[in-house]
């Protein structure tokens, strides 16, 4: 919609009398800052733990060397994952990336509070879960001091 908007105004700035390169710096000034976009991310992605992995596009290429449109889609399993906070097994849509991310994190833990990836879906919900729990735990160790 914004690209139909910038080519009619662009149209309108030429039809006035406005040389296209001043249009288009005319255009430029108009337009607010948009340095910090957020990447867009499939409803897939969203729900499981995918590690900024996404389906991506592209062309199957033949030997002939002709191009037809394709999808790349991330390797995705579902898989049950332990958390050592909650004592219990969460499970999860997982990619392989964020299987190896957690291993390196040093557990599901410590992957869901570190990661930049986990900002909605399921692991939101297992990151707040976790957080609670931590609270809850360090209450208790401040209420009963050991002797």
């Amino acid at each position: 919609m914004q690209s139909l908007v910038r080519a009619v105004s662009r149209i309108a700035l030429v039809h006035r009398g406005v040389a296209p390169s001043v249009a288009n710096v005319t255009m430029s000034l108009n337009q607010p800052n948009n340095s910090n976009q957020i990447r867009f991310r499939s409803n897939r992605s969203r729900r499981g733990l995918y590690d900024g992995k996404d389906i991506r596009s592209g062309n199957n290429v033949s030997h002939s060397e002709r191009k037809t449109k394709r999808k790349f889609k991330p390797n995705v399993f579902r898989k049950r994952v332990y958390s050592e906070t909650l004592d219990e097994m969460i499970r999860f849509n997982l990619t392989a990336a964020a299987l190896r991310s957690i291993d390196k994190a040093g557990g599901l833990d410590n992957y869901l509070l570190k990661s930049k990836h986990v900002t909605e879906g399921q692991g939101l919900v297992a990151k707040n879960r976790i957080l609670e729990r931590m609270k809850e735990l360090e209450e208790n160790n401040t209420k009963d001091p050991i002797l």
